[in-house]
């Protein structure tokens, strides 16, 4: 039997322990769960271990204790390190708080160790310089940040997967739970589709085939750098379904059109017309998560008389149909008859 491959899962006070103790769990299964439930010889495929700065119990943000198995100062050799979801504010921040962690995942890739993100975890990748001139990905809600602190990073907000090299040895997952698809990617990798496939048949883990946008707010909340746009911004906010909201919130401003949109466009990152279709297509997704109306109703609601219009933007901006989207998005129904 081939020696297990040493999974090194990061703990720092800024984890989410969740991620952390699911992706040791994950790991832990492979050629031991499906074998044990199916009578069949276990074969442990990884061996994970929880890593840390320091020796001891480690509380995180959370409040939630985490035991490292061993140090970064331990002299073991690792095939993978894995990072997990980070609550920071700051890349920069956290790599002035944990020097040692971030020099040890440079070390542990330049000695030939697979590197892995999931969610904000890139940020630790992003600070030890692994992404520098690389495509990424993160969460989504985290991408404009990670664009503004690391602008040589190429974020791709949309992707759950990226490799950020032609070698494949540093791979960053987007949001949340990414990390079912990014640990599905790696057994796959090392140990072969069909434990792929058994770990998600027993996790009822699910490829996210559609990417981040989904999941994703079209619209984030008010810039706060240019106060006639932020008015501009909150008149919209209750009236994109107007006939004509881009033309009537120019003359609301006293600008010329040429004006308005390039100042609106430097602002918020949107033309004008753009930032109104996110906004009532974001309204539209609303709908769908908490009612029974018909789609073609709700295209009506939020200002589109064409309902083909309406159905062919919906899926340009969500990558889904909306019929797709609120079977995706909707709390079933057994749940809601709880309440």
């Amino acid at each position: 039997m081939d020696s297990p491959i040493r999974v090194s899962i990061i703990a720092v006070t800024e984890v989410e322990p969740w991620i952390v103790v699911g992706v040791h769990d994950a790991f832990w299964a492979v050629g031991t769960l499906w074998n044990r439930v199916m009578g069949e010889s276990e074969n442990p495929r990884f061996l994970p271990e929880i890593v840390a700065a320091a020796p001891g119990p480690l509380k995180t943000g959370t409040g939630v204790r985490i035991e490292p198995h061993r140090t970064i100062d331990d002299d073991v050799q690792t095939d993978i390190v894995f990072v997990s979801s980070l609550l920071i504010s700051s890349g920069a921040q956290f790599g002035r708080d944990n020097p040692g962690i971030v020099d040890w995942v440079r070390r542990c890739h330049r000695q030939g160790a697979l590197v892995v993100s999931s969610c904000t975890g890139s940020f630790l990748l992003a600070e030890a310089g692994l992404l520098d001139d690389r495509e990424a990905t993160t969460h989504w809600a985290f991408a404009e940040m990670m664009k503004a602190e690391y602008p040589r990073v190429r974020v791709l907000k949309d992707r759950i997967l990226v490799s950020a090299s032609d070698d494949h040895r540093i791979v960053t997952a987007g949001g949340a739970t990414s990390w079912t698809d990014l640990v599905l990617y790696i057994v796959g990798k090392f140990a072969g589709a069909e434990e792929a496939r058994r770990l998600a048949k027993m996790s009822l883990f699910d490829w996210h085939h559609n990417g981040q946008t989904p999941y994703s707010r079209l619209t984030t909340r008010l810039q706060l750098s240019d106060k006639l746009v932020q008015e501009c911004q909150e008149w919209l906010a209750s009236h994109y379904a107007h006939a004509d909201p881009v033309a009537a919130v120019i003359r609301q401003s006293g600008l010329t059109r040429r004006t308005f949109n390039r100042r609106f466009k430097l602002a918020t990152g949107h033309s004008p017309l753009d930032y109104v279709q996110r906004v009532r297509i974001e309204e539209a997704k609303q709908i769908l998560e908490t009612t029974d109306q018909p789609v073609d109703a709700i295209a009506v609601e939020v200002g589109y008389g064409d309902i083909v219009s309406f159905r062919r933007l919906f899926k340009r901006l969500v990558h889904d149909t909306p019929a797709a989207y609120r079977r995706r998005q909707r709390v079933p129904d057994e749940v809601r008859n709880l309440a």
